[in-house]
């Protein structure tokens, strides 16, 4: 089963061209879809579509099943613990006006020990660094346990070795069934965890195919309109 999006564009209020275009891109349960692009070329806005967050001008989004999203930034109005932040994403599964139950918590230390954060589990979270608060974030993704993950720059803010353990997350999410779409900036990130890329410009899907297909030297400087060359660069290993 896949996510689809067929033929989709968006125009946010007030502009006077669409942020997206034409946008038709399959996302496959078991998979991982990387979108890559420059700055502003409808990367974000074609999550925020997948999530249901923002509903398309015209075309359509399907999908056979929830989805967790993980936007790029969010205000944290309260200081909340990490604990409590990440239990948060179990409210797609709790019945009206139900409170967290224990299983609940267990799942949500499960996923803060995915991350490498179970020993941040009591602390505050304005009390994090920004990298530590993306991987509780990304906790919270994790344990909604959703059909579909959409996760808008996952790896920012992360030095390798925590970027490392959010790509074999996602891994993982895929070999059990989840289908995953993200945006990333890391072509790095992107060829490890990535079964396939899209590529963004201007609002328009300039190619999809598999990952190491797509981000090579001669696509990549159509993409970002700058030259690219092959350079051996060492690289952590997610297996």
């Amino acid at each position: 089963m896949t996510m689809e999006f067929v033929d989709v564009a968006y125009r946010y209020k007030g502009e006077r061209a669409d942020a997206l275009t034409g946008f038709s891109l399959s996302v496959r349960k078991g998979s991982v879809t990387a979108l890559l692009g420059p700055n502003g070329s409808g990367k974000s806005t074609a999550l925020g579509l997948g999530a249901g967050w923002l509903e398309p001008s015209s075309g359509s989004v399907v999908k056979d099943g929830q989805a967790a999203f993980l936007p790029q930034s969010e205000r944290l109005a309260f200081s909340f613990s990490c604990i409590e932040y990440v239990v948060f994403g179990r409210a797609p599964h709790l019945p009206y006006l139900a409170v967290p139950t224990g299983d609940d918590e267990a799942r949500a230390e499960a996923a803060l020990a995915e991350v490498g954060m179970a020993d941040k589990a009591g602390r505050r979270i304005t009390a994090l660094s920004g990298g530590e608060l993306q991987l509780v974030r990304i906790a919270r993704a994790l344990v909604q346990e959703a059909s579909y993950v959409i996760l808008d720059e996952p790896s920012d803010m992360l030095d390798p070795v925590h970027a490392a353990t959010i790509g074999r997350a996602i891994r993982r999410l895929a070999d059990s069934g989840a289908g995953v779409l993200l945006s990333t900036h890391d072509l790095a990130f992107a060829l490890a965890c990535a079964d396939e890329a899209a590529t963004l410009r201007a609002g328009r899907l300039l190619a999809v195919g598999p990952t190491a297909d797509i981000v090579e030297p001669r696509g990549l400087e159509a993409l970002y309109g700058t030259p690219f060359e092959l350079r051996s660069l060492p690289t952590p290993v997610l297996d």
